[in-house]
């Protein structure tokens, strides 16, 4: 246990260390906000897709199936369980205006740039691997749950359309071909996926920090709601996804490594779509800051907690 708590507490150090090259990088003017942003476009529709691709490069064993579907199971459960939560902490009547984006930022984690390199340091293309399926089960509810929360006005047949086409399912089919087929990617295209699947990690927390750079961390600090939303993100949702884990009949490995993306800050994807549907985005950033730089602390517990309890 503390082996794997000493490499997650390391890999969680290099990313902030990373945050803040992206941090003196925007702060010096060497990235602006075009710049992020366009940063951000190719991580979330090409290296995420590659890191997918590149994780089911493997040869299709029974235990792997398994892994893989129980790995789907978590992730909803772990996401339906904070759907819940949000709806009933967070009502249309009730005193939050801006309930659509609490409910985003209880929900939906950034389990894309923060989990998959933690999963990376902890087990390897294994870890990503398992990892992959909360991602996409995360698309799937960001691109149905959240935009009808944030936009009543999108006609469901772009809902539908969303969810069936966006980054996310379009690289697990893909994925999913060559790990349930005799068919490998070539070994130039094989390649080619698995050196931009790298850059996620190193990328990723330069937008990170570059976003971080653009936020006043003095206010976010004074908002006590913030640190309501953060403590509910960080501790009470993963504390009791934990809980209803242990009760099934995981594997230590893939326990944690759901519990991981579970445990992650709130996904920088809730302030982008909030500021896309002139929702509180403002808010959303806040939390997103504060709860990034708590996780540091949060995640290794939660994580030492389980294999304490789980073995």
């Amino acid at each position: 246990m503390l082996e794997n708590i000493q490499i997650l507490v390391s890999q969680l150090l290099v990313m902030f260390l990373l945050m803040a090259v992206g941090y003196i990088c925007f702060r010096l003017k060497y990235l602006d906000n075009q710049g992020t942003a366009q940063l951000s476009l190719i991580l979330t529709r090409i290296v995420a897709s590659c890191v997918i691709i590149d994780s089911f490069q493997r040869k299709f064993e029974p235990e792997l199936g398994y892994a893989l579907v129980m790995s789907a199971l978590c992730a909803f459960i772990a996401m339906g369980l904070s759907i819940v939560v949000g709806q009933i902490l967070f009502r249309p009547n009730g005193p939050h205006a801006n309930f659509a984006d609490r409910r985003m930022c209880l929900v939906f984690t950034n389990c894309g740039f923060m989990g998959l390199p933690l999963l990376d340091a902890l087990y390897g293309s294994y870890g990503i691997f398992l990892g992959s399926s909360f991602i996409v089960v995360n698309n799937l509810l960001l691109w149905s749950y959240g935009v009808a929360q944030l936009s009543r006005d999108v006609p469901r047949a772009q809902r539908i359309r969303n969810v069936l086409i966006n980054p996310g399912t379009v690289s697990i089919v893909i994925g999913l071909f060559f790990f349930l087929t005799p068919f490998q990617l070539p070994a130039v295209a094989a390649s080619a996926v698995s050196y931009m699947a790298s850059l996620n990690t190193p990328v990723a927390m330069l937008v990170i920090g570059a976003f971080l750079a653009q936020c006043d961390l003095r206010s976010c600090f004074r908002d006590s709601q913030v640190y309501f939303l953060s403590s509910l993100r960080l501790l009470i949702m993963p504390l009791l996804t934990m809980a209803i884990f242990l009760l099934l009949p995981l594997e230590h490995t893939l326990r944690n490594s759901m519990l991981v993306c579970a445990a992650a800050p709130v996904a920088l994807i809730c302030s982008l779509f909030g500021q896309t549907y002139h929702t509180d985005y403002l808010f959303s950033t806040r939390v997103v800051a504060v709860s990034t730089i708590f996780s540091a602390i949060t995640i290794p517990g939660i994580i030492a907690l389980s294999t304490l309890l789980g073995g």
